[in-house]
């Protein structure tokens, strides 16, 4: 009878670890290898009531990135430019399998730290010189609120370093929305040599429903709509050996508002999907500015191994 307790027990305990493995994993099948990119923009001017096109320009669908496992663990993405020419190597380095460090090339790294098993820190050194920190704080097990110092005012702020490896770690839609609202922050300290300010994070179950920047009385805040398929970036440090909880949204940005003021903006996401994984996200918007019409679209395309 005790045999076939403990067997049960063994059972279970192996289901439950099987269970916790599949959860805000990346499925071995599914790691993603190649990531392109294809993007459009043109521009439109109002005579007497009728748009005129002035300028159309179109990025023809290339190779972005390459993502280079060893088993379960991420080794490095190499970036490429819309010429086919690689711009530069991420390379992500372990301590007992838990991320420790980001180069970029050269001297320039992340530095990843930790308590008690989760991600407290992380700091940008371009050399020996900090360029910048991120201070992260956690409720119920989620990231609530990012802090951010930058050092070096303006000529060290975003456009400095790279921000891709954040797309890991900070919860948002993408990229282009944390560097737009950073770089309207940066623009208000540029007189400042180190500066703070803070991302903070609200939750619908696992998905980020709201992140709002707040600097002193500025605050622009983005809402977020998703769906019910899986995030091709959730999970992919979210394991026990590593020590992260929750890191990114589980699912797919379908919408999302931005608020700043009197500004407004609007942007909507479409995915094709096979299964439940994206292989292709595509959005488009318009910006209208009096006699003046911008319209831009940008797709990205997914290759899994």
């Amino acid at each position: 009878m005790k045999k076939i307790t403990l067997l049960v027990a063994v059972l279970a305990l192996g289901l439950f670890f099987v269970s916790c493995n599949k959860e805000g994993q990346f499925n071995p099948k599914n790691k993603i290898d190649r990531v392109y990119s294809s993007s459009s923009y043109k521009s439109e001017s109002n005579y007497n009531g009728y748009w005129e096109t002035e300028s159309i320009d179109n990025t023809p669908k290339h190779l972005s990135e390459i993502w280079n496992w060893d088993g379960k663990l991420l080794k490095s993405i190499s970036y490429y430019d819309s010429d086919g020419e690689l711009s530069y190597t991420e390379t992500y380095g372990y301590e007992s399998k838990r991320l420790a460090t980001i180069s970029t090339g050269s001297s320039d790294r992340w530095n990843l730290n930790y308590e008690k098993g989760k991600l407290s820190s992380m700091e940008y050194y371009e050399g020996t010189e900090k360029v910048c920190s991120y201070e992260f704080m956690h409720d119920n097990g989620k990231i609530s609120e990012v802090r951010l110092t930058e050092f070096g005012g303006k000529k060290s702020a975003t456009a400095k370093f790279p921000v891709n490896a954040l797309r890991f770690f900070i919860p948002s839609a993408n990229t282009e929305n944390m560097m737009k609202a950073m770089a309207k922050i940066n623009e208000r300290h540029t007189t400042k040599d180190v500066y703070t300010y803070s991302i903070k994070l609200e939750w619908d179950g696992k998905n980020v429903s709201k992140v709002t920047y707040v600097d002193g009385a500025y605050t622009s805040t983005y809402e977020y709509t998703y769906d019910e398929k899986l995030n091709p970036y959730y999970g992919l440090f979210d394991i026990e050996e590593v020590g992260f909880t929750e890191m990114l949204s589980k699912n797919n940005v379908t919408r999302y508002v931005n608020r700043e003021d009197d500004y407004y903006e609007e942007q909507n996401y479409v995915y094709t999907y096979d299964g439940k994984i994206p292989t292709m996200q595509t959005h488009s918007y318009t910006h209208t500015y009096d006699y003046n019409r911008y319209t831009y679209s940008y797709t990205t395309y997914y290759e899994y191994k």
